[in-house]
């Protein structure tokens, strides 16, 4: 049983090594265009005015010189605060990279975990473990279990031999 469970394991961890490695190909491949849809997107936001006025400053000096009226200066400061709204705000690319990337760190976390779980299987002495957060010492506690339910059915099964 042991056996089976080491290449279950093993196999586990081949394939999370495998969708880790794919989903960075595709992240990597994705970054550059990712980069440069988002640059062009401020660069379109920046160039945006306001009846050919960039900045607060500028409506400020065309009002007073009254190049402009009091509503027309309002709506500038709106039209310049959403402007820079939209710069804050992640587009669609931006936020699909993002999840590519969460999804490979995910799988690449999985290999480390199934790759110490192997270890522990393997009676490899394992380093001093930091601090561990509510949902990581749950999942200690699960693997744990794991283990033990697999240590009974290895002693249970030499006991029927």
């Amino acid at each position: 049983m042991t056996n089976n469970l080491r290449q279950e394991l093993e196999q586990e961890i081949e394939l999370a090594k495998m969708m880790a490695a794919d989903i960075d190909k595709v992240y990597k491949k994705y970054a550059k265009a990712a980069l440069q849809a988002q640059q062009d997107r401020l660069y379109k936001i920046r160039a945006e005015k306001y009846k050919g006025y960039s900045t607060e400053a500028e409506l400020h000096n065309a009002y007073g010189y009254g190049e402009i009226t009091i509503d027309e200066y309002d709506e500038g400061r709106d039209f310049l605060a959403a402007l820079e709204a939209r710069e804050s705000q992640m587009s669609l690319i931006e936020k699909h990279r993002k999840n590519l990337k969460e999804i490979r760190d995910n799988w690449k976390g999985t290999v480390i975990e199934l790759q110490r779980e192997l270890d522990e299987l393997n009676g490899e002495k394992k380093e001093k473990q930091p601090k561990l957060n509510a949902f990581e010492r749950l999942e200690q506690e699960r693997h744990t279990e794991r283990l033990a339910a697999l240590q009974l059915q290895e002693s249970l099964g030499s006991v029927i031999k």
